[in-house]
């Protein structure tokens, strides 16, 4: 009997080092009663060493009937414990996905899984509140979008709106966001850049978009109207610089250059042109 008892302790026993490991990671994935977890994985530690304890003592004593008992109840609390702490992995693994996909659709465009507005306002906020702050602007208008819906149909249009955001990811610098703000409209921003770096960024978009999209039967190339704001003499918040860029970009639409840098005298008649 001392043998059997030993075995139904030492079966509860790799329960317990088993749940060991879910219990660890629960730990490093879970901010929420992090150090609930912490005291569990302790006392998870605590009862290993009493088993290895009743092992011993059953070792060096003859079994009777509650040994027996108490083994089967050794036995049972490990399965338990590493059920629990498996499930409870799971179950917050799962938890954490969601959440994580819940906030990526949040802060993220459906169609062309660029950071949309909500993001790209964030992040002009936080740039903007630093002091010394100097960056740029640039907000993207596609020219003559609506014809190629019209045409093609929406199902095309959105697979034209996707290249033309896989293009801006790959040509923009890698510390700038590319955002899709609605509709056929996307925005730059170039952290710690000058007006010199965005023009060039934007001479790089209109070469890039110049390149015939491959998107079903629309084979052809695309053009757009980029408007640039400087922070902070276009714009001392997030408002008025993006006021400054929008007003630059329609200044675009309206004259023979791809891309306008902002000017105060711009909402005059008078246009200042930055020819590529």
């Amino acid at each position: 009997m001392e043998i059997l008892a030993i075995i139904i302790v030492c079966v509860g026993l790799t329960g317990l080092l088993s749940a060991l490991s879910p219990a660890f990671q629960i730990i490093h994935m879970s901010d929420y009663q992090h150090n609930g977890w912490l005291v569990l994985a302790s006392m998870i530690l605590l009862f290993v060493l009493g088993y290895i304890g009743f092992v011993w003592v059953l070792a060096s004593k003859t079994v009777n009937s509650v040994d027996m008992v108490v083994s089967a109840i050794f036995c049972g609390g490990g399965g338990f414990v590493y059920i629990i702490t498996r499930m409870s992995r799971q179950t917050i693994g799962d938890l954490k996905k969601v959440a994580e996909q819940k906030h990526f659709m949040a802060y993220h465009d459906s169609l062309t899984g660029l950071p949309n507005r909500l993001s790209l306002y964030e992040q002009l906020d936080d740039l903007a509140s630093q002091p010394e702050a100097n960056f740029c602007f640039m907000l993207v208008d596609v020219d003559n979008f609506k014809p190629i819906n019209d045409t093609y149909g929406h199902d095309h249009g959105d697979m034209v709106l996707q290249t033309i955001a896989r293009r801006l990811q790959n040509t923009i610098p890698a510390s700038a966001l590319a955002a899709r703000i609605g509709g056929d409209e996307l925005a730059i921003l170039l952290p710690q850049s000058n007006l010199d770096e965005a023009m060039d960024v934007a001479r790089q978009i209109k070469d890039k978009l110049a390149q015939p999209f491959n998107c079903g039967r629309f084979q052809e190339s695309v053009e757009a109207s980029i408007g640039i704001a400087v922070f902070p003499q276009d714009g001392k918040d997030r408002e008025s610089l993006m006021v400054s860029a929008d007003i630059a970009m329609y200044q675009a639409k309206r004259s023979t250059c791809s891309f306008q840098v902002y000017h105060p005298d711009m909402e005059q008649p008078q246009v200042v042109n930055y020819h590529d």
